[in-house]
């Protein structure tokens, strides 16, 4: 007896309900691919990519500046999971965040410290933000909470629009295409997570892509103040509207 005809016997041993498992590719296991870490990433680079080169192809934007959009979009593709505990975005952030905080205080004290205490001074503030900050922001947000909205995207859609134009002093419409890949590879894992929700009976429909999160409602009003305060931080958007409206772009 071959080996097809091995399987062929065992599965004719089990019951109907598990041949039909074992068989018929279920739903719930498609859809729960597609919420891993590297679905997201894959889908927000394709995403940002096409975006990109077709601001490329159509002069709207230069070689330089379409990588730029790429990389942003990318990185919003994975940005909604920082609330999630644990999670490689989130584990990202803060370690960045702690590298960063902990290196700008020893270069402010770099002539005030000896060498040892720079080195003490480093691994606590990098400590204290990576496991730290971490651990209260983990207890002060839920995963699918108000990050996993589209008010969410536009506060980090503004906030690096605002970052690009004041700190790093790029020009208006540059700075605005920033921000808009970084809500549109945002959008991009709502819609995901959505589609992974509708294969999975303890996810409700709407927990990912809403507006908001009107049951955690004084979070929401904070979320709805910030993103208000910065976009007042905002340059002109009149170069985006003027070249937005060439349909020719894409």
């Amino acid at each position: 007896m071959d080996v097809g005809d091995r399987l062929a016997v065992g599965l004719w041993t089990l019951t109907p309900s598990t041949q039909v498992r074992i068989l018929v590719p279920q739903p719930h296991r498609l859809f729960k691919s597609m919420a891993k870490f590297n679905t997201h990433l894959t889908v927000a680079t394709s995403v940002s990519a096409t975006l990109a080169i077709g601001l490329f192809l159509s002069d709207s934007a230069s070689a330089k500046a379409a990588f730029l959009y790429w990389l942003l979009g990318t990185l919003g593709g994975i940005m909604p999971d920082i609330d999630a505990p644990q999670s490689i975005p989130t584990r990202l952030l803060f370690t960045s965040l702690g590298i960063l905080f902990a290196s700008f205080l020893v270069i402010t004290e770099f002539k005030q410290l000896s060498w040892l205490a720079l080195g003490c001074l480093w691994i606590i503030s990098y400590l204290t933000v990576r496991y730290g900050l971490s651990k209260l922001f983990n207890k002060l947000t839920v995963h699918r909470g108000n990050f996993h909205s589209i008010l969410a995207a536009l506060l980090f859609c503004f906030l690096t629009t605002a970052t690009s134009y004041h700190v790093l002093e790029i020009g208006e419409l540059l700075a605005w295409f920033a921000g808009l890949f970084v809500m549109v590879g945002y959008i991009v894992h709502l819609l995901l997570d959505e589609l992974y929700s509708v294969g999975n009976a303890k996810l409700s429909f709407g927990s990912a892509l809403k507006i908001a999160s009107f049951r955690h409602k004084i979070s929401t009003v904070l979320l709805v103040l910030a993103t208000l305060g910065v976009f007042l931080l905002t340059p002109s958007t009149e170069q985006l509207v003027k070249i937005l409206s060439h349909h020719h772009i894409f």
